[in-house]
């Protein structure tokens, strides 16, 4: 019974990032002889500590620490990256069996884009038309524009 050596870890984790960027392999700070697939979501913090001045456990400190999410564990001595790679496509939606398939995580990340966009463009509208009844105020106000009746007669 052998267990995968950081080397076999290095290479399932390319293989699996060839599929997910996002993706990562790891062997457990805490539960021996475990190996943790982990999923980067997010900007880590480093020296990140719980409520209250908690301290983290080692594998979960790592985790806040590096931006990572638990995907799931896996025992050293059965983990096959072929085995984990066929439940990985069957449980999530890299449609890799698609030609035209995008991945969920370019998904994930374009409607993320276009929703910053569209909130950056809300915001400058409001912006410009907060600035135009500012602008209208003002000008009555200092008596600038001249009231014109709607219809001359």
């Amino acid at each position: 019974m052998s267990w995968p050596s950081r080397l076999d870890l290095r290479r399932g984790e390319a293989r699996l990032r060839s599929y997910d960027r996002a993706l990562r392999l790891r062997i457990s700070q805490e539960k021996e002889a475990t190996i943790l697939l982990e999923r980067k979501t997010y900007r880590g913090e480093i020296g990140s500590v719980g409520p209250q001045h908690l301290l983290w456990r080692p594998d979960t400190g790592r985790r806040r620490e590096e931006g990572h999410v638990d995907v799931g564990s896996i025992h050293a001595a059965v983990f096959n990256l072929e085995d984990l790679l066929d439940s990985l496509k069957h449980a999530d939606t890299w449609q890799r069996w698609s030609r035209n398939a995008v991945p969920l995580w370019r998904q994930v990340e374009e409607r993320e884009a276009r929703e910053k966009a569209q909130r950056t463009r809300t915001r400058q509208d409001n912006m410009r038309y907060k600035a135009s009844q500012l602008f209208d105020r003002y000008s009555w106000l200092y008596k600038s524009r001249i009231s014109v009746p709607g219809q001359i007669s």
